[in-house]
């Protein structure tokens, strides 16, 4: 059974389709198009649909999955042809059994490679590397527009040693991505799956995006193409205009695919970003001290651009005011006289599990009277902020005060 994708956000719902049933006898559906092609631009490609059909007054029937679920009815019927990858585009025109007309092939938008890990990410993955560790369970898809995903991603750094250990932590080799999200939500032994962005779409409540540095991503696109039969259809071609306009492009781009380039320039460094952040005024915002919970907002921003916490080295320098935010809770409620305990504990331990070093001022330490004791495991103590933040800013670190 195809999948027939009704866009609805942050989810996919399937729907059985017949392939062979055809709607109301209509003249606007006998005129309808029929778009066929790949799981993953599926949800974007059906939402495009309903945009440019209800713009246009026309059906465009949207169905997709695996290739061997659709090819026998596309043959006879398909008006648009799209693919998640370049390799399975040129495979359909060389073999000529959907008569794709090569002229229209357009290219349309990329997505970058991307990790998908289990809810609050408990083996601590935090780009490619992390998944050769002996122990880590992985998942691959071997076909649609994943083929070769792992190896290429793997080699891109020419050491065949990667490609080797991936492989051992290999524990299931899934057909397509179809099989790949059934069995993630079955299958809580697997630690970790090697996809596109894109997937983390159907399965936000099931994991988490981690996503891949520069040395380790690829990128590979989305086309579309008009067949024989479509290029008779002048909406057909137009459908095809209309995905690669800018109203189509925001359709993508919601959906995790990365459109035409923004106007903002780009990072000249994308690896090894070293941070000293100090903290020493005690500000808070959302129940937590504003200063670690703009270190995590710095994190965050950096992994939406495409750049891993792994690719980042922060140390947050905390003296003066602020040192008691790093107090375990019965020291902490000592100096806050409150009775209440330490709320940035979590937060902490969250920066902490990001690879973030917490660090507390010796000095600050001595004022107030606390001892190694006081402070929450996840803290270092240094001998001083003011000289601490200098070592660091002669190693190289940018300087960020809060």
């Amino acid at each position: 059974m195809s999948i027939h994708f009704v866009a609805q956000r942050f989810g996919f719902v399937g729907l059985a389709l017949s392939i062979g049933m055809v709607s109301a006898a209509s003249a606007v559906a006998q005129e309808g198009i029929r778009v066929y092609g790949s799981e993953g631009p599926a949800p974007a490609m059906h939402e495009a649909a309903v945009a440019f059909g209800n713009t246009h007054g026309v059906q465009v029937e949207v169905v997709s999955g695996p290739t061997d679920k659709w090819l026998a009815k596309a043959k006879t019927d398909a008006d648009v042809i799209f693919c998640s990858a370049e390799f399975m585009m040129s495979d359909f025109v060389h073999s000529g059994e959907l008569q794709i007309d090569r002229a229209t092939v357009t290219p349309l938008y990329l997505r970058p490679s991307a990790i998908l890990v289990r809810p609050g990410n408990p083996k601590g993955i935090r780009d490619f590397p992390y998944l050769l560790r002996p122990g880590i369970r992985v998942m691959v898809v071997t076909g649609s527009g994943q083929t070769g995903l792992w190896e290429d991603m793997a080699g891109k750094q020419g050491d065949v040693r990667a490609i080797r250990a991936l492989r051992n932590n290999i524990v299931f080799f899934a057909p397509n991505s179809e099989t790949a999200v059934k069995t993630w939500r079955e299958r809580d032994d697997i630690d970790a799956w090697i996809t596109w962005n894109i997937w983390y779409m159907p399965l936000h409540d099931h994991a988490d995006l981690v996503p891949v540095g520069p040395n380790y991503r690829v990128y590979r696109q989305c086309s579309a193409a008009l067949t024989e039969r479509g290029k008779s259809k002048p909406l057909a071609g137009q459908f095809i205009e209309f995905l690669a306009s800018p109203q189509g492009a925001k359709i993508f781009e919601s959906w995790g695919w990365q459109t035409s380039p923004s106007d903002a320039s780009r990072l000249t460094v994308e690896s090894n970003i070293a941070i000293v952040c100090r903290i020493d005024k005690d500000e808070w915002k959302d129940g937590v001290g504003a200063g670690l919970l703009s270190i995590r907002r710095l994190i965050k921003h950096y992994e939406s651009i495409g750049v891993p916490s792994s690719e980042l080295h922060i140390s947050a320098v905390v003296h003066g005011r602020a040192g008691y935010w790093l107090l375990k809770d019965e020291p902490y409620q000592a100096f806050k006289a409150d009775g209440n305990g330490n709320p940035n504990k979590s937060l902490i331990r969250e920066l902490d599990d990001l690879g973030v070093s917490i660090e507390l001022c010796a000095e600050t330490m001595m004022e107030h009277g606390w001892k190694k004791e006081d402070v929450l495991p996840e803290v270092t103590v240094v001998v001083g902020a003011c000289p601490r933040i200098v070592d660091l800013q002669l190693q190289g670190y940018a300087y960020w005060r809060f």
